[in-house]
């Protein structure tokens, strides 16, 4: 296996991810993470595609260095983070003046590209940090 094909393949499940995610405000994206967390939890974590691509790579090439860690802990703190916001503000229905102003906040552009442009540099961090250590 190339180098190129982790990182392009990662590129593409981060890719995915984003585009169903993407909507102008963070209400936009909890509103249809609340979609998938409301039919099962099982499919918003499908949903997250890059994730569950970061732990076939470390279960299967055997990666567990700061790069690969550092990307599955992020994409962790962002799962459950969303599944936190979901179950206050459309479980349990308590949301504050605080959260209520976050949810209305505009998302920029380049926010959106944070994820694939830094998950896939991580892969190859991961692969190339791996494979000098050896």
């Amino acid at each position: 296996m190339e180098l190129w094909q982790p990182v392009a393949l990662s590129l593409l499940a981060e890719t995915v991810e984003t585009a169903w995610q993407y909507a102008p405000t963070m209400h936009g994206v909890m509103e249809k993470a609340w979609r998938l967390y409301r039919r099962s939890i099982f499919l918003l974590l499908l949903g997250h595609t890059g994730y569950l691509y970061l732990l076939y790579l470390s279960l299967r090439y055997g990666l567990l260095d700061w790069p690969i860690i550092v990307a599955i802990a992020l994409k962790t703190l962002d799962i459950f983070t969303k599944i936190e916001i979901i179950r206050r503000v459309y479980v349990r229905g308590e949301i504050d003046p605080v959260t209520d102003e976050m949810l209305s906040m505009r998302i920029p552009l380049w926010l959106w590209m944070i994820g694939p442009l830094t998950y896939p540099w991580l892969v190859w961090m991961a692969f190339t940090h791996a494979s000098m250590a050896y």
